[in-house]
């Protein structure tokens, strides 16, 4: 069974020379009409356009010169500190490894290469993957990822994440719970200016949204991972359902300035409200 495929797209045209499907700067063999040249400039005569040859002062003999469709790298980077071990309804770990099959399949059938970078203190050598158009690097990192109980203690790895991913501009996947420092998330998109950053924020609705008005509810801390019991009651209840609005009110705030529209992810992941991302 095939991952859900994902449709993404940029708004940028792609640098490369490698063919593909996305907006280029490359003069080539696709379909979006750039402008007319003398035929000794671009020596193609099936270009040939008798209009503008004839508009010509000059009597020169035009062509039409197209714009390339080219391929861009994609790439996930991932937080993978304790906070990501949290397991509600589905696992965050679980809704980040369908993530990675889906857009690994996608980019796969796109043209594009993928790759991934997981961060706790730091990147982590383990779970690097090198950019690829191998189909089967993000399957097995997606089945690698389904297995994995984060222990890091901070995602300060996530800041320094940009310098593994090469100077050619790519669309990056930011994926973590974002329970982090603000300043934290400030430094990694400064980081990742460069490229087309889509913050996918993993939050659980049983976090916060389906804990019992009154009763006991176990919680997890968020970085340090360790769980405790509370005793619910309904102004316990309103005060963590609020700090949870006022934490998406400064996030959405903080990724507004950098020009970024978040992308949250609350009941497991679902390729259609990903691509909705993109084209809706």
């Amino acid at each position: 069974m095939s991952p859900g495929e994902v449709h993404y797209k940029v708004g940028w045209r792609a640098a490369g020379h490698h063919p593909g499907h996305h907006p280029s700067r490359q003069q080539g063999g696709g379909l979006h009409f750039q402008h007319h040249v003398p035929l000794a400039d671009a020596p193609d005569p099936r270009r040939f356009d008798v209009r503008a040859s004839l508009r010509d002062p000059f009597e020169r003999i035009q062509v039409r010169v197209y714009r390339q469709t080219s391929a861009i790298p994609v790439w996930v980077v991932a937080d993978l500190s304790a906070s990501m071990a949290y397991a509600g309804t589905c696992a965050k770990t679980a809704v980040l490894a369908d993530l990675v099959a889906g857009l690994g399949y996608s980019a796969y059938r796109t043209g594009d290469r993928f790759g991934f970078v997981g961060c706790a203190e730091r990147p982590l050598d383990d779970w690097l993957m090198p950019s690829t158009m191998n189909r089967a690097g993000a399957l097995d990192l997606a089945a690698r990822l389904r297995g994995l109980v984060p222990h890091g203690r901070g995602a300060d790895g996530l800041a320094t994440a940009a310098g593994l991913l090469g100077a050619r501009r790519a669309l990056v996947f930011l994926v973590s719970d974002f329970h982090l420092p603000l300043e934290l998330v400030e430094r990694t998109l400064l980081g990742l200016a460069l490229h087309d950053v889509v913050p996918v924020v993993l939050w659980e609705r049983s976090e916060y949204a389906e804990l019992p008005r009154f009763g006991l509810a176990r919680v997890r801390d968020a970085e340090s991972g360790r769980s405790r019991l509370l005793f619910m009651r309904p102004a316990l209840h309103r005060r963590i359902a609020a700090a949870y609005a006022a934490r998406r009110e400064r996030l959405a705030t903080l990724f507004a300035r950098h020009g970024r529209l978040p992308l949250y992810l609350e009941r497991g992941f679902d390729a259609d409200e990903v691509t909705h991302y993109f084209f809706g």
